[in-house]
């Protein structure tokens, strides 16, 4: 990836690092690194960053709820990032929560 004026290469790093706390290892983050890519490609970088945020703020430990054709993950993430930056509490709505566990065991 090539540097160009906006810092891409920065911002890149620094995603591929919150991507690689969330999995817990570089060994887990390579193989999903291809749903980061994705991600920033449709979504640009400073909306992936709320996503990995908002992921790791739900304890989650994989990039594929983020990755799902649904997009319910990535709104239930953003959602948890922005609640945190606003200060209110995130509470987990039981139904939402086994659809989006569904969606990511499918996958497993």
């Amino acid at each position: 990836m090539s540097t160009d004026s906006d810092g891409t290469v920065t911002e890149w790093k620094r995603l591929c690092g919150l991507a690689v706390q969330l999995c817990g290892s570089q060994e887990a983050f390579r193989k999903e690194a291809q749903i980061l890519k994705r991600l920033v490609k449709r979504f640009g970088y400073r909306d992936v960053e709320y996503m990995v945020s908002g992921a790791q703020i739900l304890g989650w430990h994989s990039l594929r709820g983020l990755g799902s054709q649904s997009g319910l993950g990535r709104h239930w993430a953003i959602a948890a990032y922005w609640n945190r930056q606003k200060g209110t509490p995130w509470t987990k709505p039981e139904r939402l929560k086994k659809v989006l566990w569904d969606v990511v065991n499918e996958r497993a």
